[in-house]
This record gives C-alpha cells, sequence and structure tokens, in this order.
C-alpha cells in the first residue's frame, strides 16, 4: 500500500508544476524556467547530502555513465520539452502529454527489450497517438503565447514522454540497490550540470521575477519536483515499471485541479476526447503487460539488457 500511496501523491504534486510553469513564462522563457527550478531542485538535494551524508549512494564507476544517462533524460529530456510546449498548450493539455509515455515505454521495451508486442498493444499505441495528435492540432494557442497557434511547436512536447519513459527504463536498475532519496539526488544534480551553459542566463533573468513568481518557483522545485520524484522512485522499488507510470494517467486531472485553484482557468473542450484517447489507448497497451505478469513468480530469474541493466522477468 506504501508504494500505491507513494505513486498517488507523486501525481498530486506533480501537477503544480504545470500552472507554475505557465505563470513563470509570462516572465522568463523556457529554458530559463527549467534551469532555474532545477538549480533549486540540485540545491535542495545538496543540503540533504549534507545533513545526511549516508545518503550519498556509493556507485561503482561504471554506474556513473547510468547516472549521467538518466540526469540527462530526467532534467534536459524530460523537461525543456514540455515547458517549451506550454507557450502553445493550455496547463491541462501540456500535462497530457506526459500520459503518453507508458505506451512509448511499451513500444520501446518490445523494440529494446524484447518483450512481446501484442495487436491490442499496437492498436492501444495508435489510439493513443491520436489523442495525443487531436490534442496538439486543436489544443494549438491556449498557451502562454495565447495567439501563437503552433501544433508543430507544440509537438516538441512530445519528447518529453519519450524521455520519462526512457529514464523510467533506465533507472529502475538503481532503485532496488541504493536508498531513492539518494538515486534521485545524483541523478538530478547531474541532469542539472548538464544546463551549465544555461546558468549565466537564468541568473539574469532571475531578477524579472516578483516574490509570488519566487514562491512558485520554491514551490515547483520543492513539493513539485524533489518530493514527486523520490516518491516515484519510492513506488517504483516495489512496483512494476507498467504499474507505476500507470498513475501517469492522472496527472492531467492534478493539472486542472491545480491550474483551476492557482489561475482560476478550467480545463479546455478539447481536453475530454483528446484525453480520453490516450487514456484508452495507454490503457490498451499496458493490459497484456499487466496479464503476462501475473503468470510469473517472485523467483523467476532476470536477465539484464545493455541499456542501464533494466531487469525485467525472463
Amino acid at each position: 500500500m506504501m508504494a500505491y500511496g507513494s505513486a498517488l501523491l507523486c501525481i498530486v504534486t506533480w501537477g503544480m508544476v504545470f500552472p507554475g510553469s505557465a505563470r513563470l513564462l509570462e516572465r522568463i522563457n523556457a529554458v530559463q524556467v527549467v534551469t532555474l527550478r532545477f538549480m533549486l531542485v540540485s540545491l535542495s538535494f545538496a543540503i540533504w547530502f549534507a545533513l545526511r551524508p549516508s545518503l550519498i549512494p556509493r556507485l561503482p564507476r561504471r554506474q556513473w555513465l547510468t547516472v549521467l544517462v538518466c540526469g540527462i533524460l530526467a532534467v534536459p529530456g524530460s523537461q525543456l520539452a514540455v515547458v517549451h510546449a506550454q507557450s502553445y498548450l493550455s496547463p491541462p493539455l501540456a500535462a497530457l502529454l506526459p500520459t503518453f509515455a507508458p505506451a512509448i515505454a511499451c513500444v520501446l521495451a518490445a523494440m529494446f527489450l524484447g518483450e512481446h508486442l501484442s495487436l491490442s498493444q499496437a492498436a492501444g499505441f495508435a489510439v493513443a497517438l491520436i489523442g495525443v495528435v487531436l490534442i496538439l492540432v486543436v489544443g494549438a494557442g491556449t498557451g502562454v503565447s495565447i495567439h501563437a497557434s503552433s501544433p508543430l511547436g507544440a509537438a516538441v512536447g512530445l519528447i518529453t514522454p519519450l524521455s520519462w519513459a526512457l529514464y523510467t527504463l533506465v533507472v529502475r536498475s538503481l532503485t532496488g540497490r541504493y536508498p531513492p532519496i539518494g538515486i534521485a539526488g545524483v541523478v538530478y544534480i547531474t541532469g542539472t550540470l548538464t544546463l551549465a551553459a544555461a546558468f549565466p542566463d537564468a541568473i539574469s533573468a532571475a531578477g524579472r521575477l516578483n516574490t509570488g513568481d519566487w514562491i512558485w518557483l520554491v514551490l515547483m522545485a520543492t513539493a513539485g519536483t524533489v518530493v514527486p520524484n523520490v516518491l516515484w522512485l519510492v513506488a517504483l522499488r516495489q512496483l512494476s515499471v507498467s504499474r507505476t507510470t500507470a498513475f501517469m494517467y492522472l496527472i492531467p486531472v492534478s493539472a486542472s485541479l491545480w491550474t483551476l485553484a492557482a489561475l482560476g482557468r478550467a480545463p479546455e473542450a478539447i481536453a475530454l476526447p483528446g484525453g480520453l484517447l490516450v487514456v484508452i489507448g495507454v490503457a490498451l497497451t499496458q493490459r497484456d503487460r499487466a496479464a503476462r505478469r501475473q503468470t510469473v513468480t517472485s523467483a523467476s530469474p532476470t536477465v539484464e539488457a545493455p541499456l542501464g541493466q533494466v531487469t525485467l522477468p525472463r
């Protein structure tokens, strides 16, 4: 139950990032928003490690490459694209994009990890993709740049579910061996360092933020990033990748509630049909995987994949 509770609380807190990003994008650009947010995230983890050095994972040298890959996927890979997409998509619509991640993870597992892709899973991926395209085409123009209607600009946000699916597959090889807080810390500090070239510009742009903006930025970094990502790894340590990523269906609900509460803005009409297609499609991709896992006992041997040594049932 703790794993399910962690995953649910993760999604609830994660939802605040979307309206927070929308607010900050009115003053600074997407790269500056992400860079400032993750500088604060890294500072939070650095303070945590300074107070509790025992939380720092003692990784063998070969696993630092896995940490670097995870950092790139989790920070610039997952964040820059979806924040940029919010110039064209409202927070609830942008929040629908990450829900495509489980379907992508299913296809990636079939391509690189040897998992069987059934006809219903392939159909589910197609249905979810139609839902995403509908959101991008019809929803473009509802974002911060309200007069900018660019489906292609919004489509950049699809890099986010791809990166997050890859991150979830790769990071799982580390979650069973080390404390989730330690893994999250080294991954996000490493990922933030890959944005080092953007630090000076982001620090300069920080002067344009008012007190309310800074409150949102701190909340996004702590309650909206540090807390949910630790909870995500706690859940991933006890649940399968497919069961954990299934909670991502609730991100748009959380983001819609936060957007309504913080910005007084209700979801656009396109969110319902587009979101339903995405959720139905993703559910189809996960159904057969869940059924197959029920036939595998906990004593089943595992095989290691070259990419990040991801362990899956044989």
